[in-house]
C-alpha cells in the first residue's frame, strides 16, 4: 500500500541554479544565484571570457574576442566582433537570443580614442531582456 506525504509548510525553498562570479569584497566570490535569467547572463559572460584552447578537455569552447584587441580600430572591426560573438553563442549558448548588438568605435564617438565598446542585449525565452556591456581599451577586455 502506498502513502502520500503532504507538506504542512507549502513555502517552497529556493532552488539553486548555478554559481555567478563576483570579485567585489563585499561579496562571495561565487555567489549562488537562483535565477535562470542571471545564469543566463552569467553563462555569456563565462563564454566571452574564455579563450578557445583555454578550456581543460573542451578545446573548442569559448571565443576569440581577446584576438580584437590589437586590430586596427576601423569599420571591418565592428563585423568581426559580431561574427566571433554569434559563432560561438549559437555553438555553446543556443538558448540565448539576440535582440541587438551595438558596437561603438573612434568612428562614431570620438571619446573612445583606443577604446571600442559593445552593447550586448539579449534574452533567454519567457524572461526580459537584459544587456552586458563589453570594453576592450588597449590591453584589457571588460565584461560587465
Amino acid at each position: 500500500m502506498g502513502f502520500i506525504f503532504e507538506s504542512v509548510n507549502n513555502t517552497r525553498a529556493k532552488s539553486e541554479v548555478g554559481l555567478g562570479i563576483s570579485l567585489t569584497s563585499d561579496s562571495k566570490l561565487f555567489p549562488t544565484l537562483y535565477d535562470l535569467s542571471k545564469q543566463a547572463k552569467e553563462n555569456l559572460k563565462f563564454l566571452l571570457l574564455t579563450q578557445i584552447g583555454e578550456r581543460y578537455m573542451l578545446p573548442n569552447f569559448g571565443c576569440d574576442l581577446l584576438s580584437v584587441i590589437f586590430q586596427p580600430n576601423v569599420n571591418e572591426l565592428k563585423e568581426d566582433i559580431i561574427d566571433i560573438i554569434s559563432t560561438a553563442t549559437n555553438i555553446w549558448l543556443p538558448y540565448i537570443k539576440f535582440d541587438a548588438i551595438d558596437i561603438k568605435t573612434n568612428e562614431d564617438d570620438p571619446t573612445l580614442e583606443h577604446t571600442v565598446r559593445v552593447v550586448l542585449t539579449f534574452s533567454v525565452s519567457e524572461f526580459d531582456p537584459q544587456s552586458i556591456s563589453i570594453l576592450v581599451n588597449n590591453s584589457t577586455l571588460t565584461v560587465s
